[in-house]
């Protein structure tokens, strides 16, 4: 009774993410803009599923990510997509799809690892919530380069920014650090300062109200 319990809680959860992904990747909900700086908040659903249930539904809610992210550039909702397409409809796929799926089980791995130690949950609800962002970023640069970082479709905007920054267009480590830019650190604390709250607030929840995972009291517990 407990497990189906459990199970139930878990896909109630999972959908819940699921259905709130979608609403953020097709409304300005996924974007936050302060000043000058943008940074997508779609990850933060994934650090909450992959940090609190592992990372069968963490790999579920990065598919579910990539997909979102391939619709959008397969429909032109995001305007690079039609220029990638051009230079590699594969790579864009792949691009889209593997990295968000390897950031959600790879957090999913470590979150539940740490979990078997961290008993109070603060240092898991921290490590998914930074790990994501910077997971992302490093899988989804990584696949950009390789597949477009010598397309002729992208070489003008190189060139651009290799002015703007003045760094050599022919190293893609610099174009990847300097496409990132500063937005990258928005989202890293955004996703730190929420995700962390969020993860940790559920995982309490559930210990303490569904009894999901929680430890035994009394003399149970002594031997623990």
């Amino acid at each position: 009774m407990r497990r189906n319990k459990k199970l139930l809680t878990q896909m109630s959860i999972t959908a819940l993410l699921i259905a709130l992904m979608f609403l953020m990747g097709f409304t300005p909900l996924g974007t936050l803009q302060i000043g000058p700086l943008t940074c997508t908040l779609l990850g933060l659903p994934l650090a909450v599923g992959a940090g609190l249930f592992g990372p069968i539904i963490g790999t579920v809610l990065g598919l579910t990510w990539g997909l979102i992210s391939l619709i959008q550039g397969l429909t032109g909702i995001d305007a690079s997509g039609p220029l990638l397409m051009e230079a590699s409809t594969i790579g864009l796929v792949i691009t889209c799809l593997v990295p968000r799926i390897l950031t959600g089980f790879l957090i999913g791995i470590i979150s539940y690892l740490v979990k078997k130690k961290d008993k109070k949950g603060f240092v898991t609800s921290a490590l998914s919530s930074a790990l994501t962002p910077i997971f992302n970023t490093l899988l989804f640069m990584t696949s950009f380069c390789l597949f477009f970082f010598k397309s002729p479709q992208m070489e003008q905007s190189i060139l651009d920014l290799s002015v703007k920054y003045n760094f050599d267009p022919n190293n893609p480590i610099l174009f990847a650090v300097f496409f990132v830019g500063i937005n990258f650190f928005l989202e890293f604390a955004v996703n730190l300062i929420v995700g962390s709250t969020c993860i940790y607030t559920l995982n309490r929840y559930a210990l303490k109200n569904l009894n999901l995972d929680a430890p035994k009291r009394g003399k149970d517990n002594i031997k623990g």
